[in-house]
């Protein structure tokens, strides 16, 4: 760890006036990302501690270790910092606009770049906050689905133990296929209920990496059940907030506005090569998404464009800025565009899950039933065929597991949405995350 203020620091400090922005920005932007990345260093005997985590988190204790462990956010800070220092660097620098008339032009690039800086912050906590509800959510899922494998288990146990002992004892209604088609069934849920254990494992797996926390750390989500939702939403609304608060469209405007005032520095100086903002900003820090022309069509972004030089006389380089302010213009609509588009599709994903979810209960209810009243009938000795309960059986845990998968996505839409319209839309699934009271014996019992 160095010490402030350190050599360079102060050469920085002492930078005489006169100075060309290739000396301006090779000791201005360089420090300033040096500064936030080597910060103070440490007093003797001080050791950064980590709160432990506990061994059970409810989504909200998720969230909050998240935006204090996420390393994308803590990287996403790093950035706001250098790109703040580097503008107090740009300020500092005393030197007359009549000796260098570039500088006040960069110094409203370098309030842009922090500008573009906090927008990507708030972006990669929004995305963060996406990333854990939905993988919290899925250890639910899974459990769920874990849990109705089970269900089907114990139950076609208990039919293939009735069927033979029913075909031993010489029933007529019971053959020796129904004993064998049973025990298939039986199997085929067992492996079911192995991959759903399986999935829980992995979702807790990935809910730990997007909180930020290493394989290490291990903890647990409390007992809980997918919420039923009664979000009302509105395809404009959604679509209005999304294009006033993501950070990506706000980045891209930014990248706009600074090419623009490139093309009035570049008006500066007479000199035939003569560096661009590009020069000290990395300006391709932005994964841009990339299109998809298979089964699902997603086009692709564009992504900025700016030389470190540009070269020629004065007029040729900023007929070349120019140029690129056009193209860089085209970057935000086409950002603007494709939020829009992204906000659509989440909101139709919501809707078409929010109508599977009513009539799917329906299909539970009456398979359910229909399940019940047949294995009654057979465990009583009355005329119901074995082949009849192991399919009403197998109907019931499908249209069960049908209707967790269709809450699960009209979950996961709604937190997309929050995602994507940058906490605008709140749905509230940290409240009915929580967990509810449990039903009595008997009482609308999923696995009954």
């Amino acid at each position: 760890m160095n010490s402030y203020p350190r050599p360079e620091d102060r050469a920085l400090l002492r930078a005489p006036k006169g100075l060309s922005l290739a000396v301006v920005l090779a000791l201005a932007i360089p420090a300033a990302n040096a500064l936030a990345a080597d910060p103070p260093a440490a007093q003797p005997g001080q050791v950064p501690v980590m709160a432990a985590v506990p061994d059970t988190l409810d989504l909200a204790a998720c969230l909050n270790l998240a935006l204090e462990r996420q390393p994308r956010i803590a990287a996403a800070r790093a950035s706001l910092a250098a790109a703040e220092d580097g503008k107090r660097a740009l300020d500092s620098l005393h030197v007359p606009t009549i000796v260098d008339p570039e500088i006040p032009i960069r110094r409203k690039q370098a309030g842009l770049g922090v500008t573009a800086a906090a927008a990507a912050l708030d972006q990669a906590e929004h995305e963060t906050v996406y990333a854990v509800t939905r993988t919290y959510f899925t250890v639910l899922f899974a459990r769920e689905q874990e849990k109705v494998a089970r269900s089907v288990v114990e139950r076609l146990t208990a039919i293939n133990d009735v069927a033979k002992g029913a075909l031993q004892s010489g029933a007529r209604n019971v053959t020796s296929n129904d004993v064998n088609r049973t025990n298939v069934y039986l199997r085929l849920a067992q492996a079911q209920q192995h991959k759903a254990s399986q999935g829980v494992k992995r979702a807790l797996a990935a809910l730990r990496e997007a909180v930020g926390v290493g394989p290490d750390c291990r903890f647990d989500v409390p007992p809980g059940t997918l919420p039923r939702l009664n979000a009302q939403l509105s395809l404009d609304d959604v679509i209005a907030k999304a294009l006033s608060r993501r950070g990506e469209l706000v980045q891209a405007s930014v990248f706009a506005q600074t090419t623009c005032l490139e093309v009035e520095a570049q008006g500066t100086g007479i000199h035939r090569r003569m560096e661009t903002f590009a020069a000290g900003a990395d300006i391709h820090s932005r994964p841009v998404p990339l299109g998809e022309h298979n089964e699902d069509y997603r086009p692709g972004g564009l992504l900025p464009e700016m030389p470190d030089l540009l070269v020629g006389c004065r007029p040729e380089r900023v007929r070349h800025a120019r140029s690129l302010y056009a193209r860089a213009e085209s970057v935000t609509e086409t950002s603007r565009n494709l939020i829009a588009l992204e906000a659509e599709d989440a909101f139709l994903r919501w809707q078409e899950a929010a109508l599977e979810v009513p009539a799917s209960k329906e299909a539970v209810d009456a398979g359910e039933q229909l399940a019940d009243d047949l294995s009654k009938d057979f465990t009583s000795g009355l005329k119901a065929k074995p082949e009849d309960v192991v399919n009403a059986r197998v109907l019931a845990a499908t249209a069960r597991s049908r209707y967790n998968e269709y809450l699960f996505h009209e979950i996961i839409a709604l937190a997309d949405i929050e995602r994507i319209t940058a906490g605008g839309v709140c749905s509230g699934l940290v409240e009915l995350s929580l967990p509810r009271a449990q039903p009595a014996a008997g009482a609308g019992n999923p696995t009954k």
